[in-house]
Order: structure tokens, then sequence, then C-alpha cells
């Protein structure tokens, strides 16, 4: 009877060879999913969101058709399901914004449930186009339609001066509930706000031409609104554009006034106080006092001379 013999060991040189492979391995996939996840990021979100949907449906057939060929009989539902969460994790790990996650959950599903129900041609249309006219902003910046709950209105109005007159500004009025509400409740010499989707820009309209006092809504981007004479501007957006909106504020708005987001703070910056709200969402506004443009200039020329 022969005696087994030990295997043979491995060079330590091939042993770290293989180990530095597995390694650069690693790295070289983990770069490819930081390149994927920036591509998605420098695309249009509609864009983006669409590529997900084709990816995970792609990856749901190519499972369906393996149990297929293996004669596994599963319900549409199930494949609904698993199209769905593929979506989701590939939205998350993209760092897409939350409502598109929730969207990317749904999609599937109620895609499926619609064609059971077999609705009439027209609904489709119709539900494209109440997403374009109440939703525009959503496609073009990531800045979906949120309203101001009637809580934060009431805890944003505890901010302002009820003696002294104010120049205030909505960045985004959605429905005009803030901008009405200020201007009803608070002494201004100006209250404006600016909205860019179509249907709530005629409702806030309209409720601006009922308010007793003086409120003025227009229909115009945001970027190109000069805050240089607001004393007060608040803001109900998304994470997105914070850093930006940021940068525009204190290099326009003047020592001493106040910059209001609700929900979302900027990012890196600390708010002078943080105010919760009690509401259904758990908001919070985060209060900002401006420093004003010359200590804007005198921080960024600051920074550039660290660098």
């Amino acid at each position: 009877m022969s005696e087994s013999r030990p295997a043979a060991p491995v060079p330590e040189p091939v042993t770290l060879a293989l180990a530095e492979g597995r390694q650069a391995g690693r790295a070289r996939g983990f770069a490819r999913g930081q390149l994927l996840a920036h591509s998605l990021e420098r695309m249009p979100p509609a864009l983006a969101g669409l590529l997900i949907q084709v990816v995970a449906t792609a990856a749901a057939l190519a499972l369906y058709c393996v149990a297929e060929v293996a004669s596994i009989d599963t319900p549409w539902t199930l494949w609904a399901l698993l199209q769905a969460g593929i979506a989701v994790l590939l939205a998350t790990a993209t760092g897409q914004a939350q409502w598109w996650i929730v969207m990317h959950s749904a999609f599937a599903p109620a895609a499926l449930l619609l064609g059971r129900i077999d609705p009439p041609p027209w609904i489709y249309l119709g539900f494209a186009g109440a997403l374009a006219v109440t939703n525009g902003n959503a496609l073009r910046e990531r800045v979906p339609l949120f309203l101001t709950s009637s809580a934060a209105c009431d805890r944003l109005l505890e901010l302002l001066p009820t003696g002294t007159p104010i120049r205030f500004v909505d960045l985004g009025c959605g429905l005009g509930g803030v901008v009405c509400s200020v201007g009803r409740e608070r002494p201004t010499d100006e209250c404006l706000g600016l909205e860019t989707a179509w249907l709530p820009f005629a409702v806030s309209r309209l409720r601006s031409l009922a308010s007793p006092n003086r409120v003025t809504v227009r229909r115009q981007d945001l970027w190109k609104q000069d805050l240089s004479g607001a004393d007060v501007v608040y803001a109900y957006l998304s994470p997105v554009p914070m850093a930006r909106l940021w940068a525009k504020a204190t290099g326009e708005m003047q020592a001493g006034s106040l910059f209001i987001s609700n929900s979302f703070p900027v990012p890196g910056v600390a708010p002078e106080r943080t105010l919760p709200v009690d509401d259904a969402t758990g908001s919070a506004l985060h209060v900002y006092r401006m420093g004003g443009p010359a200590a804007a200039a005198a921080i960024t020329e600051s920074s550039a001379a660290r660098s």
C-alpha cells in the first residue's frame, strides 16, 4: 500500500501573486462600478432611470429564459417583483434619489396590473400628461413636487417678524401654500413665489390673485432670480441642487438675511439651527444666516489660497 505524499507547498511568490491578482480583480470591479455610477449621475435623470429599467428587465428576462429551459413554472407576479427588486438595487447602488427608487419598485408591478385590467389607451396618455405638467422639474433637475405641510408653514411663520415688512422669496412655490400664507400673515414689501411646472404654477397664480395682500407668482427658473434683495429665501426642493443653490445664495444674499431649507440641509454646512416639524413626513426646517457676498468671497479666496 503506497503512502500518500503531502502536497508540495506553493512557493511564497506564487501565493503573493495570486493574492495580488485577486485584489486587483476586486479593485477593477469596484472601479467599474464607480464608473457606472458616475456615468449615470451625469446622465439626465429620466435617461438614467430608463437605462436602469432596461437593464433590470433584461436581467429578469434572462432568468425567465433559464427557468423555462429548466421547466420551472413560475407566475408572472414573481418576475415582476424580481424585475422591481433588480431595478431598486441598481438605483440604490448608483445613488438615484429616493423618489426614483420608489418609482422603480412600482413600475413592473403596475405595468402587470394595468395589463390585466386593460384600461382604455387614453388613460396612459392622461397619466403621462399629468406627470409632465406637475413634475416637469423632476425630469430636468431631479426636483419633484414637494408640498409644504401646514405644520411646516406655521413653523416657518414663527421665524418671520410680525412688525417689520420683509422681502420673501419662495424658490419652487408649488401650489402656493407657503407664499400666500406669508403674504397673508406677515407684513411684506415683496412676497414672491417662483414655479416652472405648469399646473402648480397655474394653481399658485390663482391663489395669489385671491390673496388679500400683494403676492406675486412668476413662472420662472429659480436660477435666474437675483436674491440680493431678499430678506428670507425659502426652498423645499431635493438633495440634488442644494450645493449649487447654497453657492448662489452665499454669492447674492446680504449679510443677516435668512436661507431656510425644508427637509434638505446644505451638504457640509452646519445650519444656525434646525427646527423639527411635527408632520406626517417628519420634516425639519434648516435655518442658515447669511454672511453676505463679501464674506462668501473671502471664504472662496481663503480656500483657493489653501489649495
